[in-house]
């Protein structure tokens, strides 16, 4: 069982290029010691999260997926909210929650799909 199957390539297209741009940008900010361009990441680190979870859900509301995928996907739409609220209020704790529940959601898709694979 592939979870992602079902996904259009425009989909895998698009996360795949957040993913460049998120990269993209954290390495100009921490080179050119540009802040904007630092949370211009953060804020794609949050889009990608939320959007990746959130296709995950779809699936297993679809029945195409193990239902662990349900809590890697709340994890990931968990910690992308938790990204955001960090962005905007700078808490420490926020941003460490928010790359633990990523890290966890991670964690769950790579288990998922080892475990039915």
């Amino acid at each position: 069982m592939s979870t992602t199957d079902d996904v259009p390539a425009s989909i895998h297209r698009a996360i795949f290029l957040a993913v460049v741009l998120y990269f993209v940008l954290l390495l100009y900010g921490r080179v050119a010691g540009e802040p904007l361009a630092t949370y211009a990441a953060e804020f794609v680190f949050g889009v990608i999260a939320v959007g990746v979870g959130t296709i995950l859900a779809l699936q297993v509301r679809g029945g195409r997926g193990p239902q662990v995928l349900l809590g890697a996907a709340a994890c990931l739409v968990v910690g992308g909210a938790l990204q955001f609220a960090a962005l905007f209020t700078r808490i420490p704790t926020l941003e460490q929650g928010s790359s633990l529940l990523v890290f966890l959601g991670i964690g769950l898709y790579l288990y998922a799909v080892w475990n039915t694979d």
